[in-house]
């Protein structure tokens, strides 16, 4: 009996599973009302009305996250592309930090829940993309970007 190559999650850094979970419930978060506003008429509660997380601004936001998750993707299922990993990483994660940012100071009025809910998830993103910062500085910088190492320095001349 063979046995089959499934997916490992042991082989995805920490920086990729926080990068991946956080990306998917903050684009299923887009989708949820950020702004919610009831009207009244005569004393009688009236209709609702909400926008979501990908309104206005919030279209970079989705585009940011859906790159995000692809860009992950090709680097879980190993696809060599000659480009810094975890720099692309993290400035896509910075970008969604801070347009979320601006999408809540930009549309401010009636803000619902999931805006917040958002805001945090978006943090958690930020920080995933650090370690994934982190990460390549600890590897050396050049390696991920289908570089050379600096060589040596040199040593002592006898």
């Amino acid at each position: 009996m063979s046995q089959s190559s499934g997916f490992d999650m042991s082989k995805i850094s920490t920086a990729g599973k926080i990068l991946g979970i956080a990306g998917v419930l903050y684009l299923i978060d887009l989708f949820l009302p950020w702004q919610r506003v009831c009207f009244e008429i005569a004393g009688v509660s009236g209709a609702c009305g909400s926008a979501s997380g990908a309104s206005g601004i919030g279209v970079l936001n989705l585009l940011l996250v859906i790159a995000l998750l692809v860009w992950e993707g090709l680097a879980l299922s190993s696809v060599e592309i000659k480009a810094p990993r975890a720099m692309v990483s993290a400035g896509l994660a910075a970008a969604i930090v801070v347009f979320t940012i601006l999408k809540i100071l930009i549309d401010n009025e009636s803000i619902y829940i999931f805006a917040w809910i958002g805001l945090i998830l978006a943090l958690v993103i930020g920080y995933g993309g650090w370690m994934r910062w982190q990460e390549h500085q600890a590897g050396g910088g050049m390696s991920s970007m289908g570089g050379t190492a600096p060589p040596p320095p040199p040593g002592p001349t006898a």
